[in-house]
């Protein structure tokens, strides 16, 4: 008898769970003007991530007006003005980037506002205030109500941005935190400069705190699919880090983060570093720029594994799309044909560069070309670019990568070693994904693997949809007056 009521007894048990686990299942959807549809649950976790930056745009008018401000503090008093009714890129004005985003925006109109005379407050008292503006653009005038804000509207953060108040590059940070709605979060303390190598103890620390962080804005990380699947890391850090197998092998450091203790992965992780006036254009490219057009620079041959990373099909898409497309392979695409295209400022959107080569040449079609035969960009670019070596000193413009990112790109992804042509995802796949309303710097990553060799510079919510309608100045005017003097 004793044998028998056990065995009823967890029966009883599993049947209990059983039912439990159904409930769990049935439970509603959160519901709110910013939430995803119904349909959007059966698609893959990073689709879902493309939508719910698809449903800000549709949700959120873009104002056709640029303001540029002289400094971080009018930066900060500026971005105040956004809220759920209208916003609109701001930049820190420069002679390089600021300009670059102008030319591809073409806004309806250009405010340039005087410096503030309060100066930035510092510490805890600029956490705040970031954090206060942030909290703005939700129409919320104190962050600490931000979250019940986000609940009320059916918001669920798609991921978080963390930075540094002694980074120069915060204020991108703050623009992202705000425009897609994420949890603003702060890292201290030194992890490397952009173009080092973190010792396994240091990355280990890293590794740590950026997940301490993340755990403690209380929104569920810990599964790709669940509420925060990306980090954004807006300031100075190491690009790679010593293998732990390998002594003579660096791996991504963003490849690396945003992963279980086995390497499974719970994120995929963007990074922004630089001076405040290139992290706030990297920023506002990936939250207002549409990209119309598209270079395809193949130089691969078109048989065996070379062949899966062919790019005919790539360029079908897009144009089907409506991109406007140029695509150079194989016989065309030598040394003299990239020379000779690179003469001119390029004005592409999206760049897909098949190659190969070291820090500071890359292999077309069998001639190598050198970092000045990088062109210069007229228009800044999100660049997908399949080579060895050209991300692994990425704030060195003497290298591949560090040129590109120089050069304007706001969207990096390259290999910081030796990583084999496999770490790459083939250019069809990435588009066929980045057309679904994946990010793109999700579309790039090999999402399966134990971590390895690819880093992804930007901010990795960013999305290629149909340009979207602008409302005019006047239905969105600037409040302040000081932002008229």
């Amino acid at each position: 008898m004793k044998e028998i009521r056990l065995i009823v007894l967890w029966v009883s048990i599993a049947f209990l769970l059983s039912v439990l686990a159904l409930f769990s299942e049935l439970k509603p959807r959160v519901k709110g003007p910013f939430a995803l549809a119904e349909s959007a649950f059966d698609k893959p976790w990073y689709v879902q991530s493309g939508l719910r930056i698809a449903t800000l745009r549709e949700k959120v008018p873009t104002v056709d007006r640029v303001v540029l401000v002289p400094d971080e503090a009018t930066f900060l008093k500026a971005i105040e003005e956004w809220s759920l009714e209208g916003r609109w890129p701001i930049l820190i004005e420069d002679e390089r980037y600021a300009p670059m985003f102008v030319r591809r925006f073409q806004p309806a109109e250009i405010i340039r506002l005087p410096a503030v005379k309060t100066p930035l407050p510092k510490g805890n008292k600029l956490r705040k205030a970031m954090q206060q503006a942030v909290a703005k653009a939700w129409n919320v005038r104190d962050s600490d109500f931000l979250r019940g804000k986000w609940e009320d509207l059916g918001w669920e953060p798609p991921g978080v941005a963390i930075t540094s108040v002694s980074d120069p590059a915060w204020p991108a940070a703050v623009a992202l935190a705000a425009d897609r709605g994420q949890p603003l979060v702060f890292l201290e303390g030194d992890f490397g400069k952009p173009n080092d190598t973190l010792y396994l103890e240091d990355w280990w620390n890293l590794k740590a705190e950026v997940e301490r962080l993340v755990e403690k804005t209380g929104y569920a990380y810990s599964n790709l699919g669940d509420a925060i699947d990306t980090v954004t890391i807006v300031r100075q850090m190491a690009v790679k880090y010593q293998s732990p197998r390998r002594r003579n092998e660096q791996l991504s450091v963003t490849d690396g983060l945003g992963r279980q203790e086995n390497g499974d992965r719970w994120a995929v992780v963007g990074w922004i570093f630089g001076s405040p006036a290139r992290a706030v254009y990297q920023a506002m490219c990936a939250i207002f720029l549409d990209p119309k057009t598209a270079m395809l620079y193949d130089g691969y041959p078109k048989s065996g594994t070379w062949q899966k990373y062919e790019m005919n099909s790539v360029a079908r898409q897009l144009r089907q799309f409506g991109m406007n497309v140029q695509l150079v392979q194989r016989p065309e695409a030598g040394v003299e044909k990239w020379r000779s295209l690179a003469t001119q400022e390029w004005e592409f959107d999206l760049i897909f560069v098949n190659s190969s080569g070291s820090p500071e040449t890359f292999n077309v079609a069998g001639g190598d070309a050198f970092v000045p035969d990088i062109p210069t960009l007229n228009f800044p670019a999100a660049i997908h670019f399949i080579h060895s070596w050209s991300a692994t000193a990425p704030d060195n413009p003497d290298t591949v990568g560090g040129r590109w990112l120089a050069n304007g790109a706001y969207l990096y992804v390259g290999s910081v070693h030796e990583p084999y042509l496999r770490a790459f995802v083939p250019p069809q796949l990435i588009v066929n994904r980045l057309l679904n309303s994946t990010p793109f710097l999700i579309a790039a990553r090999q999402l399966d693997l134990p971590p390895w060799k690819i880093t992804t510079i930007g901010d990795p919510l960013m999305i290629i949809s149909q340009p979207r309608q602008r409302i005019s100045s006047a239905q969105k005017p600037l409040k302040h007056s000081f932002l008229r003097s």
